[in-house]
């Protein structure tokens, strides 16, 4: 199960870098932070993926829970016990180290609107009709702004 959703999970990393690169108005607006997270966040996936596979599925398995479990609780109370990733295989240690310095630049990529932006569209309605064309619509249309007068010379000066 976990190793169809790791494969689900790649493919649509892909799909997000293809269209990154070639929906013109998208590759524009890609910065240095953009490139930066495509690559730490897929070196995350597929150290998991990897370990996943070689230590789960092929393997004699691994059994994480003694060890990189416990040694993840530790360092959320800031107390880490870094004798427990000493037996951990490399590749759940690159999954690890990959994972955390996602997790450091999270706030400095466009990751962080995980948290913001998706509330909105909870309440918003599905599709929103916005015409710029004069004969649709029941009222005038009104200007953007009403013009503001230049004061008058004559109050202005002091008796």
């Amino acid at each position: 199960m976990g190793t169809a959703a790791a494969v689900l999970t790649l493919a649509g990393l892909a799909i997000l870098v293809f269209r990154r690169r070639t929906v013109p108005a998208v590759f524009l607006a890609t910065t240095v932070m953009d490139k930066l997270m495509f690559v730490f966040l897929g070196a995350t996936l597929l150290f998991g993926t990897l370990a996943t596979v070689v230590y789960q599925v092929f393997g004699s398995g691994f059994h994480y829970r003694e060890t990189i479990s416990p040694w993840m609780r530790e360092l959320m109370i800031f107390r880490p016990r870094p004798e427990l990733m000493l037996e951990v295989p490399l590749l759940f240690q690159l999954h690890v180290i990959t994972a955390l310095l996602l997790f450091a630049l999270w706030p400095f990529t466009r990751l962080v609107h995980v948290f913001s932006a998706p509330v909105g569209y909870l309440f918003r309605p599905y599709i929103v009709y916005r015409s710029r064309d004069e004969l649709r619509g029941a009222r005038a249309p009104k200007r953007g702004w009403d013009p503001i007068e230049a004061p008058d010379p004559q109050r202005l000066r002091r008796p």
